[in-house]
């Protein structure tokens, strides 16, 4: 659950991060958020001041571009596209030749 908190604190990247990563448009990104962070998608939608049809519809377009079917897989692959994003660079870890040795 680390995750839902981090998000929290930083919702306006995070839907810049989704937008870019799976091709999201502005809403679509918005929604995402709500539901990465446990919001239903009923909830979702009256925090959107949308309707429920539509929030439906917009996340059946979210399904598409991220090639997933059930919002839980789609939490999992925002998840990991996130995580991976966030990852800090690979360093050396020491294993070549020494400078002096």
């Amino acid at each position: 659950m680390a995750f839902v908190v981090a998000v929290r604190g930083r919702d306006a990247s995070q839907e810049d991060s989704l937008k870019k990563r799976f091709n999201l448009t502005p809403a679509e990104a918005r929604l995402v958020v709500y539901l990465v962070q446990g919001t239903s998608l009923k909830s979702s939608a009256q925090a959107l001041g949308v309707t429920y049809e539509t929030a439906r519809t917009c996340l059946k377009s979210v399904f598409q571009k991220t090639g997933t079917h059930r919002q839980p897989q789609l939490v999992l692959t925002v998840f990991r596209a996130i995580s991976h994003h966030n990852r800090p660079a690979a360093t050396d870890s020491g294993g070549g030749p020494r400078a002096g040795a």
